[in-house]
Formats: structure tokens, sequence, C-alpha cells
């Protein structure tokens, strides 16, 4: 009978298997890291798409709520219980869908990784002029744009109406359309002695908040402060409180002179003058003068108008039809 005799590996074998498991594993190593990366990058994109369709879902609720197209991401009520995804641009485009880049996901960047599509030329472009709808109200585009830019300056085609003022808290009259009182005192004696005093239309650049009760010391023709930035603030929020609305004001000078072409004349002395002659009828209306938001010097009875000719009237005693014609700064999206 033969006895085998056990014999283990020699060193030389052991470092020899040594020296194979160390070339598999700097083989398969990178295989397997690379395997999990581009596991890992492919749940990332799943984690933006799924963002980008919480988004588009929130837009389509948004909508629906509301009626009217979100300006932005912040209105937005996004499901989304993902991992965290933060982009650098994201883009509400006008066809509800959104088109988002530069995102990360946990703060890890998915490089040149995008969702949706980028419209280049985001919005429509207006020219000067253009009747807006919105709402049911008519508006003179009265600032020229580019679909790059995210909202459009307009000027409403009619003024407020005497019952508008009322509502959203002026007194109007048959004879002046916005006479605003500084006080809670809206007998006619004191009408008068408001109007006797500064001369343009009762109270109009006057606010409640910057003149004693009952008196006019104190008074400040501050349009930031006046009566008539309260009226045209409430009609906004009543009629727009959507989000829609950028910023609404009165027209001022620097807008309605970009809407003008200069023209020189000669006065009864021989001397050259120079006028603003409007460039668009709309600009101006036969029946009334309406309010700006520039001031005329330190003089409480100084404030612009537009003429019922489209001239700038800067005189201290202005006709009783003044009217208040909103420009609002309306969000593209919105239309």
């Amino acid at each position: 009978m033969v006895k085998l005799r056990k014999q283990g590996f020699t060193l030389i074998e052991l470092i020899a298997v040594l020296v194979i498991m160390a070339i598999l594993a700097l083989i398969v190593t990178p295989l397997v890291m690379n395997i999990i990366r581009k596991a890992r990058i492919a749940a990332d994109k799943r984690s933006i798409d799924a963002y980008g369709r919480s988004i588009e879902l929130a837009i389509a609720g948004y909508l629906l709520d509301t009626g009217t197209f979100p300006s932005s991401v912040d209105q937005l009520n996004i499901e989304y219980s993902g991992n965290e995804v933060v982009c650098e641009k994201t883009q509400l485009n006008s066809d509800s869908s959104v088109y988002l880049a530069g995102c990360k996901v946990k703060n890890r960047a998915v490089e040149g990784y995008t969702y949706g599509t980028e419209n280049i030329g985001k919005y429509k472009s207006y020219k000067v002029g253009d009747i807006i709808q919105y709402k049911g109200i008519s508006f003179y585009v009265i600032e020229d744009s580019d679909s790059n830019s995210d909202s459009i300056k307009l000027l409403k085609a009619e003024p407020l109406s005497v019952e508008e003022v009322n509502q959203y808290g002026g007194v109007g009259t048959e004879n002046n359309h916005v006479n605003m009182y500084a006080t809670p005192n809206s007998s006619d004696a004191y009408y008068q002695q408001a109007n006797n005093i500064n001369g343009y239309g009762g109270m109009a650049y006057y606010s409640s908040e910057t003149c004693n009760r009952g008196t006019m010391g104190g008074c400040k023709n501050n349009y930031e402060y006046s009566e008539i930035k309260y009226v045209i603030d409430s009609w906004v929020n009543a009629k727009f409180n959507n989000g829609s609305i950028k910023n609404a004001r009165l027209i001022t000078i620097n807008d309605y002179k970009l809407l003008c072409v200069e023209v020189s004349y000669l006065d009864n002395s021989g001397d050259e003058q120079i006028k603003l002659e409007p460039q668009y009828d709309w600009l101006y209306n036969n029946n009334y003068e309406y309010w700006t938001m520039t001031e005329k010097g330190d003089s409480m009875g100084y404030v612009l108008s537009v003429r019922n000719d489209g001239s700038i009237f800067d005189g201290s005693t202005i006709s009783s039809d003044v009217v208040v014609r909103p420009v609002v700064e309306l969000y593209k999206s919105a239309l």
C-alpha cells in the first residue's frame, strides 16, 4: 500500500496566485466602480426627470386653480418626495413644460444632463401700440420688448371709472373722476377746502398717512404715499390677485417721452421752443386729462398731467376731469 504524502503550495505558487489575484483586482475594480458610478448617474437622472414631471404637474394644477400661467416656480405647490434636486436654471415654458439645467442631486452634479426643452425665444415679442386683452380689460403696449423679457408694460386703454375709484378707495364725482380725501372727512366743505389749497383734483396726490386729521398741515405730494397709489394697488389686487402683475403705477414722464417726438415751434415772442408730440393717438383722449407719476419741483400744487390734446400740462390749475389711467407690468407667461 502506497502512502500519499501531503504537500502544500510552494512559495512560488503562492506568489503566483497573489499576483494573479492582484491583476484581477486591478482589472475588475474599475469595472465594478464604473458600473456603480453609471448606476448612480442613472438614478440621479431619474430623480431629475421625476422632479421635472412634478413641476409640470404643479403647473397644470396652478392653471386649473387660478386660470393663469405661473410666473415663477416659487408660486407652485410641487409634490416631490425623491432625492433632493437643485437646478441652476428652471424655465417654465408657455406650453406648460419645464426645462431644467445645471442640476445637482444630493449635491452631486449631473454634468450636461437637462430635462425638457429650452425655449431660446422664451416669450412672444410685442410692439408698442399692440392691444392686449387680459381678464377682459384692454391695454396698450407702451414699451417694446423681446422674447427674453418676462414682462411687458401696458397702459390701460380706458381710465378707471368713477365707480371703480369709489370702490377701491377714492371719492369720485361726476365732474372730477378722482377726488381723494386726505382724512375721513368727506363733506363738500372739506373737499372744497382741499381743492382750493392744492388746485388739482381734491386730494389726488396726498395721503391720509401723511396729513393731519381734518387739516392740510403735514401733507406731502409723494406718489409712494398717495391715495392714487392706494386706489391702483387695490384695483390690481381685486382684478388680478393671481401673481400675474409684476408692478402697477401711474405712467411716468419718462415713459411718456419715449412715446413722443420732440417738435420745435416759435412762441408768441418768436423764440424757438420744444414740445412733445405723441406718436400714438391712444396716448391721449379728447374727453379727459390723466395723472402722471412725476411731480414738478417741490410745490404742492404742481403735478404733471397728460392733457386731452396729448401735451404735458404743468400748471397749478388743472381742469376738473383728471382721471387715473393705470400702467401695469404684466408677466408674459400670464398671456
